[in-house]
């Protein structure tokens, strides 16, 4: 009979160094690629403010906040929009 070994966690991210996290690249990496792929929408006097807005928008988005720091900003972004608007929940403050 085989013996598998099964791994005790899956849901760790992969570090590339102290603060830097592999998805945290992939999601740069694919915003340069769309912000290439939107770059001919923009004029040729706003491209350099263009790449600027959007590599802030990049940070911002990986960033984690402080008061959740198990999720990103897009994640809490996403998670507040999508909330239902008129349900309420009491908050504890222990």
């Amino acid at each position: 009979m085989a013996n598998y070994n099964i791994p005790k966690e899956v849901t760790t991210e992969l570090k590339i160094n102290k603060s830097l996290f592999l998805f945290d690249l992939l999601f740069i990496i694919s915003l340069l690629i769309f912000t290439m792929i939107l770059n001919i929408f923009i004029h040729p006097v706003l491209q350099i403010p263009y790449y600027i807005f959007m590599g802030i928008v990049g940070l911002i988005m990986i960033w984690r906040p402080h008061t959740n720091p198990k999720k990103r900003m897009y994640q809490v972004l996403l998670i507040t929009m999508m909330r239902k608007k008129n349900t309420y929940c009491a908050i504890d403050r222990e």
